[in-house]
């Protein structure tokens, strides 16, 4: 801990800079892959891999939607916030069937436990995920609930 970095950095895993360099649209754009034979979605993308459903190794990148209702509400409360996750406790993790029929598991932000219900409408949100090693924030994907 210093005056740059005032919480502890976690350095529960080995960096993997291509790893993070790999995986950036998923995480920034929510993209997936599409099969070109039978129009499969799949989210995360598949690269280098078949279609599951026909075998095709046609896969072409697809914008998933932002938009999706919840399924399955989950409050993660460890008691103690999760290291190297900021200061937030509990966690609100939900399954979320994006419009297109994608089903995503992600935490919903901006909201309290009691406004959530299956059914509600979400949408998506570039946030803070957790910390690198290098002390640098890694954002991501979330969800907050549509105000609208």
């Amino acid at each position: 801990m210093n005056d740059q970095f005032p919480e502890i950095l976690p350095r529960l895993e080995s960096y993997n800079t291509m790893r993070t360099w790999r995986e950036r649209f998923g995480r920034y754009l929510l993209q997936g892959s599409r099969c070109k034979s039978c129009g499969s979605l799949w989210f995360p993308r598949r690269d280098e891999l078949n279609c599951p459903k026909c075998k095709g190794m046609e896969l072409e990148p697809y914008r998933c939607s932002r938009l999706g209702t919840i399924d399955v509400v989950q409050v993660e409360n460890m008691g103690y916030p999760i290291m190297g996750y900021g200061e937030t406790a509990p966690r609100l993790i939900c399954t979320i069937r994006l419009d297109d029929g994608i089903t995503v598991i992600s935490e919903l932000v901006d909201a309290e436990k009691d406004e959530l219900v299956p059914g509600a409408r979400v949408r998506m949100v570039l946030r803070k995920h957790k910390r690198e090693e290098t002390g640098a924030w890694m954002y991501g994907y979330m969800f907050a609930l549509c105000r609208e």
